[in-house]
């Protein structure tokens, strides 16, 4: 283990030579500077872990020696103890002022020197200890920014190719389904559900490569005049079938007639349709699920709820299901949610790319949800 380093900085070498010999029953390594140049010099060329600084001096004198130590980023951690024959109020309010950490008197106490030696040097050591574990993490972070860059890019790299033959076998369904007259109504219904999954999975790929493209702030909300009632129409018509094929209640109402607004109609559009994915598939037969859309006023906000009669979310995790991959340990945990750990994600994005909020309620399990999101129009 090194020992400790401390500078004696004095004009005179009878006060260094006696601030030596004190020192000099414990295992320091003492080194001198004549005057205030000399002791910037030693500093920046190889730091001390404390320097005692006399005030009086030649030239620079110690004031402005300790100012100039404590301006750089470098040194400004060195404990730095003035050693005074001045004793007056102000002398040592402007050694505070240099940022001097603490003081010893002319004529100096030899324990009194010991004591304060020993207290500065042990908090230097922690804060070198902090310091250099600071460091270590800061390596660290960067080394798993890294990593987390390449899976990322891994990530979006295999999610953009299954989009293809995802493509391809919902195609083929969807002919299949078009000669649905030859097929029992068995084998349609497991064919429409094969044809759901598909659409399904294909949000979910979507809303990975958005959620990557809002993360790396290339993707921003395209506003244009939207038609709410005919958006809403077209994504009920999407999950109709999904609906009846669980005897679920599907409804969708406008409190007040929501004219034309301003918004990113596809982000929008994908939001609610996950929303209400969300709201079927965890549902049980039976079920209801309501939808609202209010409009405040003129100036909105535009407020749009989908409220479900399925397993419910207790209050802890009513923030948490709409971090990234946050519902998979969730799930772990015997929680049942939505989604695969995405959709509400993209969800919670797409809306405060917005300039809007999205939130859950909820009384607990077996009571049910209800999301809800606000955007300013």
């Amino acid at each position: 283990m090194n020992r400790p380093a401390i500078l004696v900085v004095d004009d005179e070498e009878r006060n260094i030579k006696l601030l030596k010999a004190m020192l000099s029953l414990e295992n320091y390594e003492l080194k001198e500077a004549r005057n205030g140049e000399e002791a910037l010099d030693l500093v920046a060329r190889n730091e001390p872990d404390l320097i005692l600084l006399d005030v009086m001096m030649p030239g620079l004198d110690g004031f402005e020696v300790c100012r100039r130590i404590k301006q750089s980023e470098k040194t400004r951690i060195i404990p730095v103890v003035m050693v005074t024959a001045l004793r007056e109020r102000e002398h040592r309010i402007r050694a505070l002022e240099a940022g001097a950490d603490d003081f010893i008197s002319k004529p100096v106490d030899q324990t009194e020197l010991f004591l304060r030696v020993k207290s500065l040097l042990r908090i230097k050591t922690y804060h070198d200890d902090l310091r250099r574990n600071y460091s270590e993490l800061a390596d660290m972070h960067a080394q798993l920014r890294e990593l987390e860059k390449a899976k990322e890019g891994l990530t979006h790299m295999v999610i953009h190719d299954l989009n293809s033959p995802l493509m391809a076998i919902s195609s083929v369904i969807q002919l299949v389904l078009m000669e649905k007259e030859n097929f029992s109504e068995k084998q349609v219904r497991f064919l429409q559900t094969s044809l759901d999954q598909c659409h399904d999975l294909n949000q979910q790929i979507q809303s990975l490569l958005d959620i990557h493209r809002m993360e790396e702030a290339k993707l921003k909300p395209q506003r244009e005049e939207t038609d709410m009632a005919g958006m809403v129409k077209e994504i009920l018509s999407q999950f109709a079938s999904r609906a009846l094929l669980k005897k679920i209640d599907l409804s969708f109402d406008f409190i007040k007639p929501v004219p034309p607004v301003q918004m990113d109609h596809d982000l929008i559009s994908r939001v609610v349709s996950n929303l209400l994915s969300n709201a079927i598939r965890y549902t049980p037969a039976g079920g209801s699920i309501q939808g609202s859309v209010d409009y405040l006023s003129e100036k909105g906000p535009l407020l749009i709820c989908v409220r479900d009669t399925g397993p419910g979310l207790e209050p802890q995790y009513h923030e948490r299901i709409f971090n990234k991959f946050e519902q998979v340990s969730m799930k772990k945990a015997g929680v049942t949610v939505g989604m695969s750990g995405v959709g509400l994600t993209f969800c919670k994005m797409a809306v405060e790319a917005h300039g809007g909020r999205i939130w859950v309620e909820s009384d607990g399990q077996g009571k049910g949800c209800a999301f809800n999101v606000e955007i300013p129009v």
